[in-house]
């Protein structure tokens, strides 16, 4: 029998999947920017974080475009999920990310993360 421990994954309930939860985290306007990607933050009570993605047409009009700054999203969220404490996290695209620019665009959104964690932990 194999266990398959999974200490990075990104179950249903890691996501914001309401607007209103989508909402909620934008009025608060707490938020950060970079060159790739605009963070929006706020407390949640739940003791974890969780993830939602803004990621428009206006801001990448190739969907191959916007389902990489997905992917580099959740990877992200992925590997700090535990840093993050009970925080709401909504991931905005400002613009498209090239192939070279991806590890940038990682870096960015870690570094933006980890400043807002501090304020909306736990």
């Amino acid at each position: 029998m194999i266990l398959a421990i999974r200490r990075h994954g990104f179950p249903p309930s890691a996501r914001l999947r309401q607007p209103g939860e989508y909402r909620a985290v934008f009025e608060q306007r707490s938020s950060l920017a970079g060159r790739f990607f605009q963070v929006f933050a706020r407390r949640n009570g739940l003791g974890r974080p969780r993830l939602g993605l803004a990621v428009s047409r206006k801001a990448a009009p190739r969907a191959v475009d916007r389902n990489y700054a997905k992917r580099i999203a959740r990877e992200v969220f992925r590997q700090r999920q535990a840093a993050l404490g009970g925080a709401d996290i909504v991931v905005r695209l400002r613009r498209p990310i090239s192939r070279r620019e991806g590890a940038a665009a990682r870096e960015e959104l870690a570094a933006l993360m980890q400043r807002m964690a501090p304020c909306h932990g736990s």
